[in-house]
C-alpha cells in the first residue's frame, strides 16, 4: 500500500535500519511532504532529501522535509495538518521502531 502524500515519520529509536529504502519508497510513492520527530530527526530528514534529490527532477520529485528535535508526536502533526493547497490532504503517521 502506498504512503499517502503528507506524512509524519515518529523514530522515537533513531535512524531506521532501512531508512534510505524507506526514502526511495516515499519518492517512488510521490509523497510530497514529510515531517520527522524523533532524537534522531535531523539525519533522517537529510536521507529523504537525499533520495529525492538522487531520483532527479526537482518538479516531480521533490518532497518538503522538515525536523523537529524537541516536538511532541502531537505538535508535529498539528503542524504538518496546518498545510495547505499543494500539501492539501490527510496526514498519515508512520511509526518506525527500529
Amino acid at each position: 500500500m502506498p504512503f499517502a502524500p503528507k506524512l509524519v515519520l515518529h523514530c522515537p529509536n533513531g535512524i531506521p535500519a532501512a531508512m534510505e529504502e524507506l526514502a526511495q519508497q516515499f519518492v517512488a510513492d510521490g509523497v510530497k511532504m514529510v515531517a520527522i520527530v524523533g532524537p534522531s530527526c535531523r539525519e533522517i530528514e537529510d536521507t529523504v532529501d537525499n533520495a529525492a534529490v538522487a531520483a532527479g527532477s526537482p518538479e516531480r520529485h521533490f518532497i518538503l522535509t522538515s525536523s523537529h528535535p524537541n516536538d511532541s508526536l502531537a505538535e508535529v502533526i498539528e503542524f504538518a495538518e496546518g498545510f495547505v493547497g499543494d500539501y492539501e490532504g490527510p496526514v498519515q503517521v508512520v511509526k518506525i521502531a527500529r
